[in-house]
């Protein structure tokens, strides 16, 4: 997601070079006068790497062979899942020199929350970043989203910058935008930076980036997310050889007064108090009949699909609901494994209900669907890590609204949150209405209830089609004491 951009005139740029000369005539050396030198320019290049995935340890050897250090900016709620940085990575990489930063705890697009959402997410991101060693003193937003509040929080949370993306001139974008962000910039939490790495670019689209900006000097972040190369990578991949290529190049440049930075290292200042953000009182679900659609995914706001295995999700939002005008509606083919569900948001309680260690909760989805269906339940820990808790037994199909129910067992020790769906785990649709939440006491349920509501409910009103961001089917597993990642990194 990026920004909209205000273009600025280009400005034709002359550069004159003069050098002191002598002529020899009949053997008296006659000066040769010239106009002043123009001063050298020097270049900042920094390289820093989005959301901590796994590959970017491909590019550490690199980096140390060049003796340049990055930037790594850190999705905290992601550490030690499945393809993303684990602690031990984070601490190889800073002992390496290199730059551990902030990008908050669950990357959600921080101008859709609420603000004490959005300062849980900053902040917390920041303190768990402490806790575990590190000085983080810069931010990126995610999804390159920002707004003059979210802009003022980030301060408050005590970063010294922020960073956007797509706001410098290359060959991928933002025709008449500068080709370089001032030093200092003019506004540090707003950092412009070129648009991000993807699979697109070319060796000598990165060289001319450093070029172009070395005419006047200034400041060039580059921005990237997989370090990949072969069958399978992530179209936001820059393969090791080109990277290996371009920081050879790079080298090279320093007799011209190019050099590598760190963020840190470009806009300096003191390492501000660490601010924690107070914690989510919401005991409740949000948006529980799924009326609501705003934050552009074209899902329900405050829910997120989920899934994971060898299965083809289609979501769809549709007027044949339960209650009111809007239900989402789950199409699974080529089933082999795994599950797919709609979910409300991994958050850090704005969307999610906070929960109590040891309580007990019972769900409740109102359902229909033409294949069984089970309750699969996450919950969260103070750190904001996410992780699978339980499911529950198979549902039958149902034709008519049905709701489903399933008393859980207590939240584990450490929860503090927690999130719900039902899942299809076969071949069918299965469309979902009216989710609710109450607090339980006693022994679990041994299954769950099912409750006929009803005459048959056709299939009614428009289907509108949509994508999750950058993964329709993010990573939400069924697997005890598997870490899951953030819903939709990408930027």
């Amino acid at each position: 997601m990026k920004r909209n951009r205000q273009p600025n005139a280009r400005r034709r740029r002359v550069y004159v070079i003069a050098a002191a000369a002598a002529l020899l005539v009949g053997g008296l050396t006659v000066p040769v006068v010239s106009t002043p030198a123009q001063a050298a320019t020097t270049t900042a290049v920094s390289l820093t790497f989005d959301d901590g995935n796994a590959d970017q340890m491909q590019a550490k050897p690199i980096l140390d062979k060049y003796a340049m250090k990055g930037t790594f900016y850190i999705i905290t709620g992601s550490i030690g899942a499945p393809n993303y940085l684990t602690r031990a990575d984070l601490q190889t990489l800073s002992a390496g020199g290199n730059e551990i930063a902030g990008h908050t705890v669950n990357h959600p697009d921080l101008t859709t929350v609420p603000a004490d959402e959005a300062k849980r997410q900053i902040c917390n991101g920041r303190a768990a970043l402490a806790s575990w060693g590190y000085q983080a003193t810069s931010f990126a937003y995610p999804y390159a989203a920002l707004n003059a509040s979210v802009e003022s929080i980030a301060q408050q949370c005590g970063y010294n910058s922020a960073r956007g993306l797509g706001d410098l001139r290359s060959a991928h974008g933002c025709n008449g935008c500068p080709y370089a962000e001032t030093v200092p910039p003019a506004d540090p939490y707003a950092l412009k930076a070129l648009d991000e790495h993807d699979n697109t670019w070319t060796l000598a689209q990165m060289q001319s980036a450093v070029t172009n900006a070395e005419r006047t000097g200034g400041w060039v972040p580059f921005t990237f997310h997989h370090v990949c190369a072969g069958t399978g990578c992530d179209a936001l991949s820059i393969t090791p050889t080109m990277l290996d290529q371009f920081l050879s190049w790079l080298a090279a440049r320093t007799s011209r007064g190019t050099t590598v930075k760190t963020v840190n290292q470009v806009v300096g200042g003191t390492v501000k108090p660490i601010v924690t953000a107070p914690a989510s009182t919401n005991t409740g679900l949000v948006n529980t009949s799924l009326e609501t659609s705003t934050s552009g995914t074209g899902f329900p706001d405050c829910y997120m699909p989920g899934g994971y295995g060898n299965n083809t999700a289609t979501w769809a939002r549709t007027t044949a609901a339960h209650t009111g005008t809007a239900a989402e509606q789950l199409t699974v083919t080529n089933y082999q494994d795994g599950d797919a569900k709609l979910l409300p948001t991994f958050d850090l309680g704005a969307c999610t209900p906070t929960g109590t260690a040891g309580q007990t909760y019972t769900v409740s989805v109102w359902y229909k669907s033409t294949a069984i269906t089970q309750f699969a339940l996450y919950y969260r820990t103070t750190d904001g890590f996410w992780t699978y808790w339980t499911s529950g037994p198979w549902l039958a199909a149902a034709p008519n609204w049905t709701q489903g129910t399933f008393t859980t067992p207590p939240l584990p020790a450490g929860g503090v949150g927690f999130s719900f769906g039902l899942s299809l785990i076969a071949n069918g649709t299965l469309t979902t209405d009216d989710y609710g939440l109450a607090s339980g006491s006693g022994t679990p349920a041994v299954r769950a209830a099912a409750t006929a509501a009803g005459s048959p409910s056709p299939l009614r009103g428009a289907i509108v089609s949509h994508q999750w961001g950058k993964n329709a089917k993010p990573l939400v597993p069924s697997v005890r004491g598997v870490v899951i990642p953030a819903a939709a990194p990408g930027d």
